[in-house]
Order: structure tokens, then C-alpha cells, then sequence
């Protein structure tokens, strides 16, 4: 089963790393791996200070976030399906994934899709890792066993990154609860 277009929560088990209260949208899960980013861990640098060091005068305001510890350079954008670019990656009907060298003059001229975040760096799995990481097998513990839940605008673009965890395990809870009932 896929996960693409879901969200990845991390337990409250796992404690004292980087997966600490992360909440990973997943952008590719396939039988070669996956791929996702990190939602809510919000770097410090700017938007601007960041455009600024690649020669780009930039009044878009908000920063970076760590998209994850693979990759670091690379940027992408997670946005909304309003808006592409010439290498736009199309999740799902609601959310896309852009990478271009004109990204960071795109957004500095006003040329943004409604929802959308930066991000420097993701997330990724080997054929088959997420899978036995999410069900605890292959040398993996179901006690750090990945929740999962829908992905919405809201809980990916809205949410201030503070609550965005919390709020995720309470999404994860309610549709484990519905699907028990169904």
C-alpha cells in the first residue's frame, strides 16, 4: 500500500533525535523507496537571507524548513496544485512538488501558488524500509512505528509547527477511530 500524499507522524516514543515530534509529508513511496519532507521543523534562516545569497533581492517573508537530513542543498517546494513551474512532480490532485532554478525568482516577483513551504533537504527510505518500519519487522520496533494520516491543506500549510504534531496525532486518532467503526 502506498503512502504517497499521507502524513507520517512520529510516535510519542521516540525521544532525543532528529524524528522527534516530526510530522513527514510523504512526496514518492514505490518499489524503489520513498521520499518525503519534514512539515514542521522551520530552520532559521529567512526566505529573503536565503534568496539574498543566491543574487536574489527577495521580500517573501517566512523561512526555510529542514525538509530532512538527505539532500541538504536541494531545494523544493511543497505547494498547492495551483501552480507549476518546469519541473513540477504532481503528488496527488491537491499537492505538487517543484524543484527550478528559477524557483527563488519566481516567489521573490509574487509568482507563489496559494499554499506553499520551502524546504532544503528530505527524507527518504530504501525499497521496502518505511513499509517495516511503519509494521515493526526486519529489525525495525513497532514501539517507533510511524503514524499515519491524511494529508489536507490545513494540516500541512496551516498549522504553525509548533502544534503541527500534536495536531497530527489527533488526526491519526480520529481516522484509526473511524476506520474501527466503519
Amino acid at each position: 500500500m502506498s503512502h504517497t500524499g499521507k502524513l507520517l507522524i512520529s510516535p510519542p516514543s521516540v525521544k532525543g533525535n532528529f524524528w522527534s515530534k516530526t510530522v513527514i509529508f510523504v512526496t514518492e513511496d514505490h518499489d524503489r523507496g520513498s521520499i518525503g519532507l519534514v512539515l514542521n521543523k522551520p530552520s532559521k534562516m529567512s526566505i529573503a537571507e536565503f534568496s539574498s545569497q543566491h543574487n536574489i533581492e527577495s521580500g517573501v517573508e517566512g523561512n526555510i524548513y529542514i525538509g530532512g537530513p538527505v539532500s541538504v542543498n536541494a531545494i523544493t517546494m511543497l505547494h498547492s496544485s495551483d501552480w507549476e513551474c518546469t519541473n513540477t512532480m504532481h503528488i496527488n490532485q491537491n499537492f505538487f512538488l517543484s524543484s527550478s532554478p528559477d524557483l527563488l525568482q519566481r516567489l521573490a516577483d509574487g509568482d507563489t501558488p496559494k499554499n506553499w513551504r520551502l524546504f532544503a533537504g528530505l527524507c527518504a527510505w530504501a525499497p521496502n524500509q518505511l513499509e517495516s518500519e511503519y509494521k515493526g519487522v526486519n529489525g525495525y520496533s513497532h514501539d517507533y512505528s510511524w503514524l499515519i494520516a491524511s494529508a489536507n491543506y490545513q494540516n500541512v500549510f496551516k498549522e504553525d509547527p509548533k502544534e503541527q504534531w500534536t495536531a497530527a496525532i489527533e488526526q491519526s486518532g480520529f481516522e484509526f477511530a473511524q476506520n474501527i467503526l466503519a
